[in-house]
Formats: structure tokens, C-alpha cells, sequence
């Protein structure tokens, strides 16, 4: 269990929901992650389906409150130009002084979604195809360290592109993929630095994982190379059953969907520290380094987030540690 690092997502949708001084306080909020002992805080990306803070703005915010937290995107998905999404990765990975990972995907298929990509202009049947262009943009700006690059894809063309600055980390920020497809799983294991599903449960993590390595091993990578974290949802309280209560008040005011529909895409749970931290024990058995964990609390304000953050590091993060 060597090295677990434990993270949590940053309200980015709360802090849209709550008309108040939330997104001002993301900062501050960055800076008790730091102090609760947490090694890393996280923003998701959605401007029109489930709007939410900038992923990157909050970033930068909790990069200039904070001194060690590592500072992850989870996810952002391909609706910027792949020049300016490589340039404002470089700037935050600079003003943090290295500690930035970029966690990317391609965006949840559903018809809100979809509308998100039509309303940016771009097509949604064509965001794999992007997603991989960006990435292969963005990898061949960093290393050119201001040289100029010129590329010729299906999406995206580069003619002498030159970009300035420099990443902070030698090769840029490591950059984590989301999905679970079996495509996309070869190419975790072949190009990227990491692998960060929701997935549902522990078996189906390990799965995964477990393809993620034989692409990493085939591709001829050292062992290590792919970082297994994974994404996950949950709440600490007395009782299981009082965190079942949170977990329902929760996804309905954030998704307005019923809980059994959210646990068939996301992994989800909720009872007291010993259950959860034993739950989590099994996706670190099976491989995670690094966990990813949003808080739900029963309502979307900011005194119930910082009270979820305080307790999950009293409570479950000695646990963890102890694993």
C-alpha cells in the first residue's frame, strides 16, 4: 500500500448551485484540503450540462493557497482548441511549480452532452478522434520547449506553432485518461501516465486495471509508468443508513437522478469510516494509488462541504493510511 495519496473534488457545481460567496472561497476551501492532510484536490468540466467553475480557473486559485496539493483536472473534456488548452496547461503547471495532472476525456454520452458540444460548435460523434489529436498537440508542444511544431491530423492542423511558456514538469503535466473502453484502455497502458475510471465496483476496477498493465507491459513501459487512481463518491457518517440519506439528498439536487441510476455509471458509497475506508481497501487492493474522492453532503453549501472535508479527515483518512 506504499505511496496511496488520497484526493478530493472541489465543489465546482455546488459553488454555482449556492448563490453566495462560494466561488470565492475555492481557494480557501483548497487550503483546508492542505491542511486536513489531503495530497491532492480535483475540478471536473461541464459549462452548459451540468454547469460548474472553470476546472482550470479553480485550479489556479487553489494553486496560489496551497504549497504541496497536487492539483488534478477530473476531466476535462476535447472543447477547446488544442492550442489553447496546451497553453493554459503550461501556464497553471508553472504557476504551481510542477504540481498539475491533467485527467482528460471525451464527455459522458447523453443528450445534454451532446447539446454542450453542439452549442461549442463541434461535433459529439467526432470527440474520440479530437480527444486524441489534443492529446498527441499538446505532448509535441511541451517537448519542443518553445521550438516551433507543425502537425497535420483529421481534426486539428499546426503550421510552426511555437508556445511559450514552458511547462513547469520536464514533459508537461502527466496526463490521465478516463475511460473504460477497450480502445481505450490499450492506449492508457501504451501513452498515458495514468488511469482514472468512476468505476462501479472493485471487480470491475481490477478488470480494467489489470488490462491497462498488459498494454503498459506490451508496450514495452516500466513498471510504474501508469498510475491506477480512480474516481469515487463517498460519505462518512454514524450510520450506514444516515449515509445513504446524504448519498440520495445529494445525487438528486446535483443530477436530479435517483441514486440507483448514478451507481450504474459511478462508484458510490456511503457508511461509517470503517465501512467506507474497507470499501476503498478493495480498489487499493486492486490497484488504485490514488484515490479521488467527491464528497456528497445534503445540501450543495459551502458550510456542509467544509464540514465533509473535516470529517473525512478525521474520520476515514487515518484509516487509509493505515491500509
Amino acid at each position: 500500500m506504499t505511496g496511496l495519496k488520497v484526493g478530493i473534488v472541489l465543489p465546482g457545481r455546488e459553488s454555482v448551485v449556492d448563490d453566495g460567496p462560494y466561488p470565492k472561497n475555492l481557494a480557501s476551501i483548497a487550503a483546508l484540503a492542505e491542511e486536513s492532510g489531503f495530497d491532492s484536490v480535483w475540478a471536473g468540466e461541464s459549462p452548459l450540462a451540468r454547469s460548474r467553475m472553470n476546472p482550470l480557473l479553480a485550479l489556479t486559485a487553489a494553486a496560489t493557497a496551497t504549497e504541496r496539493l497536487q492539483l488534478g483536472t477530473a476531466v476535462l473534456m476535447p472543447l477547446r482548441p488544442p492550442v489553447h488548452l496546451a497553453h493554459e496547461l503550461a501556464c497553471l503547471d508553472r504557476m504551481s511549480a510542477g504540481r498539475l495532472i491533467a485527467g482528460i476525456g471525451s464527455g459522458f454520452a447523453s443528450p445534454a452532452t451532446e447539446r454542450e458540444f453542439g452549442n461549442y460548435g463541434l461535433d459529439f460523434t467526432s470527440r474520440f478522434g479530437r480527444m486524441r489529436e489534443t492529446v498527441e498537440i499538446c505532448q509535441a508542444l511541451w517537448a519542443a520547449k518553445g521550438d516551433p511544431v507543425s502537425y497535420d491530423g483529421k481534426h486539428y492542423r499546426l503550421k510552426d506553432a511555437a508556445l511559450l511558456p514552458v511547462p513547469h514538469q520536464p514533459q508537461g503535466p502527466p496526463l490521465w485518461i478516463a475511460h473504460s473502453g477497450p480502445k481505450m484502455l490499450q492506449r492508457a497502458g501504451h501513452r498515458f501516465d495514468g488511469w482514472m475510471p468512476t468505476s462501479t465496483t472493485p471487480e470491475k476496477y481490477a478488470e480494467g486495471w489489470n488490462q491497462v498493465e498488459a498494454a503498459r507491459r506490451e508496450a514495452g513501459r516500466p513498471d510504474g509508468a501508469v498510475t491506477g487512481a480512480v474516481y469515487l463518491s463517498v460519505a462518512v457518517d454514524r450510520t450506514r443508513q444516515q449515509a445513504e440519506d446524504t448519498l440520495w439528498s445529494y445525487f438528486q439536487a446535483y443530477y436530479g437522478l435517483p441514486l440507483t441510476t448514478m451507481r450504474t455509471t459511478q462508484g458510490i458509497f456511503g457508511g461509517t469510516p470503517e465501512e467506507v475506508a474497507d470499501w476503498l481497501g478493495q480498489y487499493v487492493r486492486n490497484g488504485a494509488r490514488h484515490l479521488i474522492l467527491r464528497l456528497p453532503t445534503s445540501e450543495l453549501t459551502e458550510a456542509a462541504y467544509r464540514t465533509a472535508v473535516r470529517r473525512t479527515a478525521a474520520e476515514l483518512l487515518p484509516l487509509l493510511r493505515g491500509l
